[in-house]
């Protein structure tokens, strides 16, 4: 009876468990974790993603130090690709830290730039000549933001 039991609650634990993420087709050359000066990107196989920059418009007065990026508070934007054609991934943003900045529902585009070559690639070694990869993102009041990962770490500020 026990057994019994045990499998009737299996298969309902299996019934009603959420399905996993499917990969997005073409997504593969975006996902990761991307940089640019005082902000941050990451894409996930299922086309989610999350947007995490300085909001120096949060520092009406300036954002008394030195180095305004650093001193400002950090807004994320939430986001899910739900296209990809040739080396451009679409979709639109799902929720968003500061509305003044990002709106929810407004499209988010992302493009692959490849070709990238000295002097802004580097290490690590298996990046030579002209294989550098970026992506550049246009969302909000965002219009073609730059983001590298390790292949293009001089192209994208720190």
């Amino acid at each position: 009876m026990k057994r019994i039991a045990l499998a009737v609650l299996m298969i309902a634990a299996l019934t009603f468990a959420p399905p996993a993420a499917a990969e997005l087709s073409g997504i593969a050359p975006f996902i990761g974790s991307w940089h640019a000066h005082a902000s941050g990107l990451t894409i996930a196989s299922d086309g989610s993603g999350r947007l995490t920059y300085a909001d120096i418009s949060a520092c009406p007065g300036g954002c008394g130090g030195h180095d305004d990026y650093a001193d400002a508070p950090q807004a994320t934007v939430d986001f899910t690709l739900t296209a990809v054609s040739a080396d451009t991934a679409t979709g639109s943003a799902n929720a968003a830290s500061n509305p003044g900045n990002d709106t929810v529902g407004e499209p988010v585009t992302i493009t692959l730039v490849t070709g990238i070559g000295e002097p802004f690639t580097g290490p690590p070694a298996s990046v030579s000549g002209n294989n550098g990869v970026a992506l550049q993102v246009s969302m909000g009041k965002m219009r073609d933001w730059n983001y590298c990962n390790d292949t293009t770490h001089n192209y994208c500020g720190g």
